[in-house]
């Protein structure tokens, strides 16, 4: 038996054999190509007269590869690589650019997969050359297409493949000798994508629902505490553990007036290489009580304070999909970036400042801290006000 059905026998018409200059028989499949002249032709290395040979033999008739019993199949070579193509630029850039090797394995991973995707996309619908295979300078108007074909199943991907293409550009026309000789793509604007307002607002009565589903104890409750308590990104939260926490005797005096209690101390994940933020925070009182009652039913971690069910620590998205599991089964919208909203905005709602907001949050600029404080300013002004929005029948009484 082969793994294409019964076994066929020894075809003579397509067995053929001849001797190397030693005197050494040489065995082969032969078959004509059909409307050549040619022949396709395998050569056959196992014993003659085995089942072995057999099974070699209906291999090379059925123009699959043999593989012994117990042998893996090979991986299949790589694509052969053109000198000057976009292919050939790319892993130029892996091996030389001296920015892309300062990369953090996530940068360079995510940056990895939008340029291979490119490379292996086909050129158009009627040519079904890879993209990889293009000379190196793809002209603007193409590189367009190649960025709006992305854009019809996400924007921020296209802008992603984009900036990426700017990137490989700005790195090839700045060596020397340049391989390129312009970056184009720096001309080309990144696609506006339509405001959808982002990530849900978690509001209370969705925190409530939530804890009514997951209560204190559960690993799904303190992710809620983590995210809603710290207010940081799920890169951050990610990471936190016992490392980070400062106690009380190792903060600054001054900084004990404000909260004796201990303190976290953390560079924030986004942008850490480029331009990194060191954030040092209080760990507040209700946030102390929830990692109590965690490290008592046995669902703090150590190293990071949520970990897997294996007891290894979660990757951001290995935790993003947890988490959102566990919304689902609270029947809630939010997600893990919508409680650190939810945080900015009661801080907000709460009196803090816009600097305040900054200093919690590791935002660099008023604009995003604004965009909490100006909501709570009309929720306030709309409060003192709304009584002067009132109808009065047979009209308005003079203040005269």
């Amino acid at each position: 038996m082969t793994a294409d059905g019964p076994m066929p026998p020894l075809d003579s018409r397509h067995y053929y054999e001849d001797e190397d200059r030693h005197g050494n028989v040489r065995r082969y499949f032969r078959q004509r190509i059909p409307g050549t002249a040619k022949y396709r032709k395998v050569r056959l290395r196992e014993k003659p007269d085995t089942p072995e040979f057999l099974e070699e033999f209906a291999a090379a008739r059925a123009g699959r590869p043999y593989l012994r019993k117990g042998e893996q199949p090979k991986a299949p070579p790589p694509p052969k690589v053109v000198e000057r193509s976009l292919r050939w630029l790319i892993q130029k850039y892996y091996k030389e650019s001296l920015e892309f090797r300062a990369y953090d394995e996530d940068t360079k991973s995510v940056r990895r997969n939008i340029l291979k995707a490119l490379c292996n996309e086909p050129v158009s619908d009627t040519d079904q050359r890879e993209v990889g295979d293009l000379p190196c300078d793809i002209p603007e108007d193409k590189i367009i297409v190649l960025v709006k074909r992305k854009a019809e199943t996400s924007i921020n991907s296209a802008n992603a493949r984009l900036k990426a293409i700017r990137k490989l550009s700005e790195w090839a026309v700045a060596e020397k000798p340049p391989l390129m000789v312009r970056n184009v793509a720096k001309g080309i604007d990144l696609l506006k994508a339509p405001k959808t307002g982002g990530h849900h607002t978690w509001d209370v009565a969705e925190i409530e629902q939530y804890v009514e589903r997951h209560p204190p104890g559960t690993k799904a409750y303190l992710a809620l505490w983590l995210f809603l308590l710290f207010g940081q990104r799920i890169s951050d939260v990610a990471k936190f553990g016992r490392q980070h926490i400062r106690k009380p005797e190792h903060i600054a005096a001054k900084l004990r007036e404000i909260h004796a209690g201990r303190w976290l101390a953390f560079r924030q994940h986004k942008n850490r290489n480029r331009s990194p933020v060191d954030l040092v925070v209080p760990i507040l009182a209700q946030l102390e009580d929830v990692l109590a009652v965690s490290k008592k039913a046995g669902v703090l971690g150590d190293l990071t304070f949520l970990e897997t069910s294996f007891g290894k620590p979660f990757t951001v998205k290995g935790l993003g999909n947890w988490f959102e599991t566990q919304c689902l089964a609270a029947k809630v919208p939010g997600r893990a970036h919508g409680l650190r909203k939810a945080g900015a905005t009661l801080a907000a709602q709460n009196g803090a400042t816009p600097h305040q907001l900054m200093a919690i949050f590791g935002w660099k600029t008023l604009a995003q801290a604004e965009l909490y404080t100006k909501a709570v300013q009309q929720q306030l002004m709309a409060g003192g006000a709304m009584n002067l929005l009132v109808f009065t029948p047979g009209g308005q009484e003079s203040n005269q």
